[in-house]
């Protein structure tokens, strides 16, 4: 019997995004709309290698290692000496990253007023997950903050 392994294009990808925080345990998404064009917004969450240790403060570098397709290899450097190696996917309006001990995601999509962001993210260390949602909540607007000035800056 043959299965059927198409991929169900009918969620956006924010809405992708909310899915898979919900089957993704301890996952928090935070969401904001950016008042800029999609393409604008887009262009800074895939430029992974110059602008996310730009936004996110826990990176201080990550390089980024062509898959197949949109398959990518990351290698995040923390500002505290720690590395994680990523699996990853990136796309227009997608990106979902994981590592042995993270989860990172970021998706997109048009709309009035200009963009909807939503920043996804978890611990997969099982005694942090409780404590850390709230403090991945205040940490991911904060972080939506500085990549809403790295869109305006790069508009500039």
């Amino acid at each position: 019997m043959a299965v059927n392994m198409a991929v169900n294009d009918d969620l956006d990808p924010v809405r992708r995004l909310r899915v898979m925080a919900a089957a993704t345990p301890g996952c928090v998404v935070v969401e904001r709309v950016i008042a800029a064009p999609f393409e604008e917004v887009w262009a800074v969450a895939a430029d992974l290698e110059g602008e996310l240790p730009r936004y996110q403060p826990s990176v201080k570098t990550l390089r980024v290692t062509p898959g197949e397709g949109d398959r990518l290899e990351a290698v995040a450097l923390g500002r505290a000496g720690l590395c994680a190696s990523f699996a990853a996917v990136l796309r227009p309006g997608w990106c979902w990253m994981q590592s042995r001990t993270s989860v990172f995601g970021l998706a997109a999509v048009p709309v009035e007023g200009g963009t909807l962001l939503g920043r996804a993210g978890a611990t997969r260390r099982r005694g942090l997950r409780m404590l850390a949602a709230p403090l991945l909540r205040r940490a991911f607007a904060a972080e939506l903050d500085r990549f809403e000035s790295r869109v305006r800056q790069r508009a500039q």
